[in-house]
């Protein structure tokens, strides 16, 4: 994949199925996706301690019945406490894992012509009621990368093996 420039081969593998079969346990092909938020300008300001806020988010997805869509759903988790942020309670330093009362995912969808949207998510439910977000970027060699005035995010992909996503 290294000199891959489209979503080719990403799909590719996810249509490979089951990698050793006859086995008791077998492995499928599983494409496992990374999303990354970091937000530079999440810190207090004259606050020189104080991290830039990051979220990250990865998981298995999963292959639509069409193949032409990966998708999945997974915990999303931050580096720092920020006041403003929805997720403030719920992942403080130094641990960073979540309390157990409230869950903030992210669900991702990839779609073989490029189009990429993320959705996060609170205890299962749309934050604000706010559709999916479109990622506004261009795929190049295994990465997604969309700049903002306000920070970057990036999605990238790693080819693996495991058992199949639910």
């Amino acid at each position: 994949m290294p000199n891959d420039t489209t979503l080719k081969s990403v799909f590719d593998h996810a249509k490979l199925g089951v990698l050793n079969p006859g086995k008791d346990f077998p492995s499928v092909a599983v494409v496992y996706a990374t999303l990354v938020e970091h937000l530079p300008g999440s810190h207090p300001s004259g606050s020189p301690d104080s991290a830039d806020k990051v979220n990250y988010s990865n998981g298995p997805l999963k292959l639509s019945a069409d193949k032409k869509t990966l998708s999945g759903e997974f915990q999303r988790w931050s580096n720092v406490f920020v006041p403003t942020n929805p997720f403030a309670d719920v992942q403080t330093p130094p641990d960073v894992f979540p309390n157990p009362g409230s869950r903030p995912t992210v669900a991702i969808t990839v779609s073989d012509s490029g189009q990429v949207t993320f959705q996060p998510k609170l205890d299962g439910k749309p934050i604000g009621g706010m559709p999916p977000v479109t990622l506004d970027s261009v795929y190049y060699n295994g990465l997604f990368v969309e700049k903002q005035t306000t920070g970057l995010r990036s999605l990238s992909f790693t080819l693996g093996s495991g058992q199949a996503p639910n």
